[in-house]
């Protein structure tokens, strides 16, 4: 009977432990003007379009980390191709 409870005690706290931290700190806009519907489209459930980064050849990312130059990965659409300006 132990275990069991202690299963289900575990089982209840662990999705607390995944929560982020609140630190105050925004996410900092991109300024991306003009953005193509299919990059808007094809971002994740949950991402903001504020986290999209564009190259010098219109294709979309999504950035990982604030630096310069930005970095991230390639935003991909339903086909698995990367999402570009056309």
């Amino acid at each position: 009977m132990a275990l069991k409870t202690l299963m289900i005690v575990a089982f209840a706290a662990a999705p607390g432990a995944c929560e982020m931290a609140d630190t105050g700190e925004a996410a900092a806009p991109t300024g991306l003007s003009n953005i193509a519907p299919a990059a808007l489209a094809a971002l994740p459930q949950g991402i903001d379009s504020s986290f999209l980064i564009r190259d010098n050849n219109g294709c979309y990312g999504l950035a990982v980390e604030r630096t310069e130059p930005q970095t991230g990965v390639a935003l991909l659409d339903a086909t698995g191709k990367q999402v570009c300006d056309v």
